[in-house]
């Protein structure tokens, strides 16, 4: 860092008391302003030597107030009884304004790779070959902890000074420095706070989506008891929710139809306290039949129970209508299509093609319970559904 002069005691005294009377730090210090009210500005050299970096250089209140007398300082004085210091009457402290800070800002050097040990009278020493400085802040980790974070604000008399600093490429011993005027550095760090508060706003979105889509995922998932949904074929354009349902409770509970107006096929949902559930309820039909086959409205009927993949996707649009419709039928979208267009498939698992785009509803007859399609209608049932979400 070079030769540096040692100061006198007595300099660094002044030094010392101009910094805590100064333009920087005394409209900041609440404790000054505080004692600086009680006795029109005076404070008593024995609480200034409260403060360590002044008991530091000297403890002799006689020898303070001699260094001040001596100094003709601009910035403070000593009563006549060498007892108390003020700041100068005839330099009163600039307007604490905004603008008064952003002229503070603006010859105000940030200057980063100090080592964590470094001194506070070295930073000063050495920031002084490019100027006279008025402040030296050495910034601390966090509130309550003093650690040196290796970065300082150091503000000059002008803002010349200030830009000689910055642009010089001396180094602090062996150290290179980082060095940008502060302006400079809070528009730098104003823009990467921005961006960490939009990287975190959309981190936090991608994550509510998620867990929304979790929970959702969650609501709708597949939980049911197997073996109740049966789907017929073979449906005469005479078939209605309600014949399919009277016809259909002769061989077990029914608890939901599904039927599009004309359409050739139908899901019949049978409850849980159903015996055998749809399998059992179509035995005894094809037993109750004639010859074997399931005859209807003069139509014979093929039947199917549903299982696998194509069990899990009834239940599964089913479990989205509902959660739909328990959340106020967000999205409005419509319900479960029909089954048709997978051709027949002779005997009992056969199933004919035709084009459904009907609803589920209850067969109990409750309009809120599941969304109405446009051509679909539904009968009642003597028994309630099983559950099929919790």
């Amino acid at each position: 860092m070079g030769e540096v002069a040692r100061d006198s005691d007595d300099d660094k005294i002044i030094r010392q008391l101009e910094y805590y009377f100064g333009n920087i730090n005394l409209p900041r210090d609440k404790f000054l302003q505080e004692q600086i009210k009680e006795d029109d500005g005076w404070v008593p050299i024995t609480t200034m030597l409260k403060f360590n970096r002044l008991s530091a250089i000297s403890q002799d209140a006689e020898k303070i107030a001699n260094a001040v007398k001596s100094a003709n300082s601009e910035i403070i004085t000593v009563s006549e009884d060498n007892l108390k210091l003020r700041r100068n009457i005839g330099n009163p402290l600039p307007e604490n304004s905004l603008e008064y800070w952003q002229k503070i800002k603006h010859r105000t050097v940030y200057m980063k790779g100090f080592a964590t040990e470094t001194q506070l009278d070295e930073i000063i020493q050495w920031a002084n070959q490019f100027g006279e400085t008025e402040n030296v802040l050495m910034r601390r980790l966090k509130p309550g902890d003093r650690t040196f974070k290796g970065s300082v604000f150091i503000t000059y008399k002008t803002r010349e000074e200030a830009e000689v600093a910055q642009k010089s490429d001396a180094k602090f011993g062996e150290t290179e420095l980082t060095k940008m005027m502060q302006d400079e550095y809070w528009t730098l760090k104003n823009k990467e706070t921005k961006e960490a508060r939009a990287a975190n706003k959309a981190a936090k979105s991608a994550k509510n989506t998620a867990e929304a889509a979790e929970k959702e995922k969650a609501q709708n998932a597949v939980r049911f008891e197997k073996g109740l949904i049966l789907a017929v074929d073979g449906l005469g354009s005479e078939a209605t929710v309600d014949s399919i349902k009277t016809f259909f409770k002769q061989f077990g509970s029914v608890g939901y139809v599904a039927h599009e107006s004309g359409g050739k096929t139908a899901e019949i949902r049978f409850n849980n306290d159903s015996e055998g559930g749809a399998q059992k309820a179509w035995e005894k039909a094809v037993e109750a039949g004639t010859d074997g086959k399931v005859l209807f409205q003069e139509a014979e009927l093929v039947g199917k129970v549903l299982e696998g993949e194509e069990e899990e996707k009834y239940w599964t649009e089913f479990n989205a209508r509902k959660n739909q419709k328990q959340g106020g039928g967000r999205g409005g979208r419509g319900g479960r299509g029909g089954r048709g267009g997978r051709g027949g498939r002779g005997g009992r698992g056969g199933r004919g093609g035709g084009d459904r785009r009907g609803e589920k509803r209850p067969a109990g007859g409750d309009a809120s319970e599941e969304p109405k399609a446009k051509h679909t209608t539904f009968a009642e049932a003597d028994s309630v559904a099983p559950a099929a979400a919790e």
